[in-house]
Parts: C-alpha cells; structure tokens; sequence
C-alpha cells in the first residue's frame, strides 16, 4: 500500500540530509512504528507520507513515495487528505476552531459531508472514545493530554484509510494512553494501515506488527513483534529504546533526605468557568525531585503556574526552610518549562537561547550547559528549526541556566528517547545537590523511577496523595 524508495531528504534550513537512502514496505492494515532518538528521521518520514513535504516544506526531496501504486508527490494535497490522516506531535497547530465540537466536525464539513452524516460520526466518535467531558469546551482550555485526544477524534471522524500519529502518548495519562490504545485495535480491525512515529513503546508492545529502529537517517534494523517482546528492558535501552516492560520499573533514588530541611507552600489557587484549583497546603523535605501526577485535567499545569505566581489574581506562598517567597518573590525565584516550548524559545541560535536565560551570560559555561543534553552541535542553529525533542533539550537547559531556587518541568520528556531522558534525569540530580527543588509534571513512569524522591498525585485541582519513596530514611 505505501512505499518508500531509495528516499533521501535534506531541509531547506539544513547543512546535513535527515534522511538517507529509506526503503520501506509497509502492507495494508499493518501497524507500523518508527522509533530511535530525537533527530533520527522520524518525523520527517511522517511528512513524507502525509504530503506536508513537499508541499508545505521545502527541502530536496530523492526517490519516491508511492501510495496505492501512485506518487504522493504528484497527488493534489486535497487528495492525500482524504486517504491520510495526521495526528502531530503538537495538537494545538492543527487546530482551526476555538470549541471541540466545531474542532471535530471540522474536516468531515469540508469534505462536504451531509449534516446527517456528520453529526452520526460525531456522535460514534464521542461514544467510542468516551469524549462527553470534552464536549462544548474551549479548546484553549483544555489540558495537554486532552488537546491530543480531541485531535485524534477529528482524524478518525473522516475515516481515512491511512492514519498517521506522531509522538500520540507524548502528553497522555494512563486512562488516556489506554484510550488511544483501544483507538488503534479499532481501527486496525477496520483494516486501517497505521504509522506511529513514538518513543513510549510500552502500550504498543502487542500492537505493532514491525518496528522500525532509526538511526541519523538510516534505518538500521527492522524487529518483528514477537523479537521485541523477547528483549530485556536492558537491551532496549542498549539500543537507545524505552522501556516496555513496566512492571520491572523500580525507583533508583537512594540519596538520603535532609531530616530537618523543609518545602512549604500554600495558597494555591486559580478558577475559571471549567476548572478549579485550591490547594490549602503541602510540606516536602527539600531538596527533592518530586513528580506531579494525575489525570489529564487534574490541574498539573495550573499548578506549575499557580506556584510560580503567573496568575495574577492568585497569592501563593512557598517557604524553603526559613526563607518566605510570597507572590514576587515566587516569580522571581522560580523557572518553568512549559508543555509547548514554542512559547519559551526567543532568539535566533540555540547559544543565544541560553545565554540570555543566564543571570549573567558567559559562553564557556553556556556551552557546558548544551553538551549536558546533546544540543552542543546545535549552536548556530535557530531553535525553531529543531526536532521537537532538541527544541524541548534546549528549553530545559535554558531553564537549568537561568540558576532559580525552584524549578518546574512540564512533561520535560515527552519528545525524549531513553539515551536523553537519562541524561535530563542525571541534570536532575545535579539540580538537587545544587540545593534546588524540583516538580516534574510527568506520566512518565521511567522518568519517576530514574530520579523522582516521591510524587504528588493530583485530582480535580487539589491533592490526593503524597507518595515519598524509601520513607523510612526520614
């Protein structure tokens, strides 16, 4: 059905091919899965097959994709449209509409479906991807992890034969992970031939009929299901893979707390008409790594922002020991990645990126700061001309830069493969020893159990629970 051959693709903005020599087979109704570090390719095979490139990017485009014995090269977009459908690693730049329920009726309207059958589809999306919470929102309202979800319900409400997703599970809870996992067995017993581009490997472990390894533009080895379910999570990680062997995750932190060191903070709060959050108060041994937990609308993100005092009708308050920093100070104090780092990223090269986030910049330092996460080569880059998870690499060392008492990462690795998500943990615990305390809003159990002393679990806008691993040091 689809075929790549002798592929090879430079961008425009690049010096170096991101793609070389691809041949690839891919049979209807197979569940393909791209996979290898950030920068390997993958994304920009997803664009190839979605038409993107070459009509909305430039670059020099060698060999040729055939879909259904046709050059997708020579198809009108209008007509890939109706054969493919795209979920993208952020869901916020294929939105058009300001409310889900125009968002997902969105593509069948342009196709000029009649009303009858539009509102049958959208009423069989809803149901089978249990989307009624999500109904009449604002779209600007919703969390990361519900973004996604809206936008794989409007792929699939047009029914196209071809389903693409990039990094699908990058900001999913597990009840949202299972849903779009279901959302695949569905539409593979349809017959429906799927490509993921993803680092999170575990909930597709069963799934996939073929995994495709990458490796700078190459594809280096092909694994069948059943080889990949026989590797140790070990040799995965050899290979520059996520884990996917869950149960086997076991927290690694073993440095011991500070009995008498204490982080306070209080009067959390932020409400609108669809959510609130309120937090009375919370106390934690400092200095910790503690990952923010729950699902997807459970107020992770309005946390991050109510603690760093971003909003300006709420007054919270933290203390570090003796040390009071109320709303100001909370601001002044604090460093946040965001969830979409486009927001973060400012300058015109990835060196500029991080001296300006230095309290007083100095090159040398600034250059240790990119070789700690890989970025080094990247200096004269412009950042927006970055893989999603360089961009999200630079983010967090613009943040570790900035040299804040208290520092908050926002899905820190969602666009991260296993070779750079131990690096971001190593820089972690660097922080730590620095005396800094951190909050990682995460539904990465890997990541926890790579650095995390505890979690705190949230729930519609206030705390569950307060989990501390090994307690009995304190």
């Amino acid at each position: 059905m689809i075929r790549l051959k002798n592929v090879s693709f430079q961008y425009s903005n690049q010096t170096k091919m991101t793609l070389r020599d691809i041949n690839l087979n891919i049979s209807q109704g197979e569940v393909i899965v791209l996979c290898g570090k950030s920068g390997c390719g993958k994304t920009t095979i997803t664009r190839l097959l979605n038409g993107l490139i070459p009509h909305y990017i430039g670059g020099h485009l060698e060999g040729s994709i055939l879909l259904d014995n046709e050059i997708i090269q020579d198809l009108e977009i209008h007509e890939i449209a109706k054969r493919t459908g795209s979920v993208f690693q952020n869901p916020k730049t294929q939105f058009y509409n300001i409310d889900t329920d125009s968002e997902l009726v969105f593509t069948v309207e342009n196709f000029g479906l009649p009303s009858e059958k539009i509102l049958d589809r959208k009423a069989a999306i809803v149901e089978q991807l249990g989307l009624h919470p999500l109904l009449k929102r604002n779209l600007f309202h919703l969390s990361g992890g519900e973004k996604q979800l809206i936008a794989c319900a409007s792929v699939a409400i047009h029914d196209p034969p071809v389903i693409i997703l990039d990094e699908p599970s990058a900001n999913l809870d597990d009840e949202a992970t299972t849903k779009l996992r279901e959302m695949i067995v569905f539409w593979k017993r349809q017959g429906k031939t799927i490509i993921i581009s993803e680092h999170r490997l575990h909930y597709l472990k069963t799934l996939a009929d073929r995994f495709v390894l990458m490796e700078e533009g190459k594809i280096k080895h092909i694994f069948l299901q059943n080889e990949l379910l026989n590797m140790s999570n070990e040799v995965l990680y050899q290979l520059g893979l996520r884990a996917i062997h869950l149960e086997e995750l076991v927290s690694q932190q073993t440095s011991p707390f500070n009995q008498s060191s204490h982080f306070k903070a209080d009067a959390l709060t932020h409400f609108n008409h669809d959510f609130q959050l309120n937090i009375k108060e919370f106390d934690l041994p400092f200095p910790t790594i503690f990952a923010v937990t729950g699902h997807n609308g459970a107020g992770k993100s309005t946390f991050a922002k109510s603690l760093t005092g971003l909003y300006k009708k709420s007054s919270p308050r933290f203390q570090i020991n003796k040390m009071i920093y109320k709303k100001k100070q909370c601001f002044k104090a604090s460093s946040i990645v965001m969830q979409d780092v486009h927001h973060q990223l400012f300058t015109e090269s990835v060196l500029s990126e991080i001296l300006l986030s230095m309290p007083e910049p100095n090159e040398s330092q600034a250059l240790e700061l990119l070789s700690l996460l890989d970025v080094i080569q990247f200096k004269d880059a412009h950042p927006m001309s970055l893989s999603g998870g360089e961009k999200q690499r630079v983010a967090i060392l613009s943040a570790i830069a900035a040299d804040k008492q208290l520092i908050i990462m926002d899905e820190p690795t969602s666009g991260l493969d296993y070779h750079h998500m131990k690096q971001f943990a190593d820089c972690m615990n660097v922080l730590r020893n620095q005396n800094k305390q951190v909050f990682l809003i995460t539904h990465d159990p890997e990541m926890i159990s790579l650095c995390c002393d505890g979690t705190i679990e949230l729930a519609h806008g206030t705390i569950k629970k307060i989990t501390i691993f090994n307690e009995q040091r304190m």
